[in-house]
């Protein structure tokens, strides 16, 4: 039997009515899916942020407790030698662990002032050395992962003002008008 263009339609409307809603049931699936899947990103990144510096606090609990023998051995005897032996060994296991996760010192004694890697707290007028070069650090910078985290505290050289140079007016307007004739 031949079916008529109106059953046809029905059958073709029924079919892709069918279609649709496997394709909305497979979208709200879709969507639960990511959804769970945001949410179990977001939970990692909240437990990553957590002990994102476990490794960093592992490596700082044997200076902890050399700090801790050290200032033990103060209470033993009054010997500085040892303090100042076992503070040493502290000083140089605490910088090389910093390090070792990234952190790096820089000096810049000596240097011309960078203002992208030092903080200027104060000037020297001299004439030994050359204008904006870095003549005494108070702290030394940091950096972290090759970014400054902590500019350098120093003090710059300033060109000394000479007061028994004092030029006149006078003189500097003469100074001029013959620089115009070409003298």
């Amino acid at each position: 039997m031949k079916k008529g263009p109106v059953t046809q339609l029905k059958e073709e409307f029924e079919k892709v009515k069918a279609e649709a809603k496997v394709n909305f049931e497979n979208y709200l699936r879709a969507v639960a899916e990511f959804e769970n899947f945001r949410k179990r990103k977001e939970k990692e990144f909240e437990e990553f942020r957590c002990y994102a510096n476990e490794n960093l606090m592992i490596e700082l609990i044997p200076i902890l407790e050399n700090f801790e023998r050290a200032l033990a051995h103060t209470n033993n005897d009054n010997n500085l030698n040892n303090l100042k032996t076992g503070l040493e060994i502290v000083y140089r296991q605490l910088k090389a662990t910093l390090a070792k996760f990234g952190l790096n010192e820089f000096s810049c004694l000596g240097q011309e002032f960078d203002p992208k890697t030092c903080e200027a707290v104060g000037f020297v007028e001299t004439d030994e050395k050359p204008a904006n070069t870095v003549i005494e650090q108070i702290n030394k910078g940091y950096s972290y992962q090759n970014k400054v985290i902590q500019p350098a505290r120093v003090i710059i050289a300033k060109p000394k003002e000479n007061q028994c140079q004092a030029v006149k007016p006078e003189a500097t307007e003469n100074k001029e008008v013959n620089s115009d004739k070409g003298v």
